[in-house]
């Protein structure tokens, strides 16, 4: 299994956890609607959104560091 599997197998429960303590906070009761987006936030969030900002990240973290070793050549 891979880290992105991984990682969400943590943060889908756990936005769905906070989401139910918070709905039970203010409401006095649990907000479904509330658990069941934060859930479908997670998922997305684990799964498709946070790989590809680190995938942007390291591209250009690499594209920097090609930058400094051309220029130290220079």
């Amino acid at each position: 299994m891979n880290n992105r599997w991984k990682n969400a197998l943590w943060v889908i429960p756990t936005y769905g956890a906070v989401a139910l303590i918070i709905g039970y906070i203010i409401e006095g009761k649990p907000v479904w609607n509330l658990v069941i987006s934060s859930v479908i936030a997670g998922f997305l969030l684990s799964v498709f959104i946070w790989p590809r900002m680190e995938k942007k990240r390291l591209a250009k973290e690499k594209k920097t560091q090609t930058n400094w070793e051309d220029n130290r050549n220079d």
